[in-house]
């Protein structure tokens, strides 16, 4: 006797028209374990920035998992703000103490919420900080 073969069913595609600030709610239906999204990157009425960041964690304990975080401040009228985090955890697999580096580590800041009131000039000078930890995750050995 021949097994049946088991589908899953098609996922349709999601369409969404990017606006400001707009949210956007997925959901995944029973037996769809992958989805395509597609964004129409139109009718965008704000401008912005973009920061890359590269970070190398010396001296890395070969296979031992680190954590990784980065928290992005911009100072503002005196005043600390968070304009975002990135978080990671990763490890290697050399036999000795190694350096890893993270790259392209990308922070999307809107003009909007800058300094000033006048958002149409994206020249002005804006100051951010950014803050990073690094620790071992597991120092256990697996005997």
């Amino acid at each position: 006797m021949e097994k049946e073969k088991t589908t899953c069913p098609e996922c349709p595609e999601f369409n969404v028209d990017v606006n400001d600030m707009s949210s956007h709610y997925i959901n995944f239906e029973s037996g769809c374990n992958n989805k395509s999204i597609v964004l129409d990157a139109h009718n965008l009425s704000s401008v912005g920035r973009f920061l890359t960041v590269s970070l190398t964690v010396k001296s890395v304990s070969p296979n031992k998992q680190i954590a990784v975080g980065l928290q992005l401040y911009e100072t503002t009228g005196g005043s600390k703000i968070i304009k975002g985090h990135k978080m990671f955890a990763i490890q290697h697999h050399n036999n000795c103490c190694s350096d890893i580096t993270l790259s392209n580590i990308h922070f999307v800041l809107p003009e909007e919420i800058a300094e000033t009131e006048d958002t149409s000039n994206i020249c002005r000078r804006r100051t951010f900080s950014l803050e990073t930890t690094s620790h071992y995750v597991d120092l256990c050995s697996n005997v």
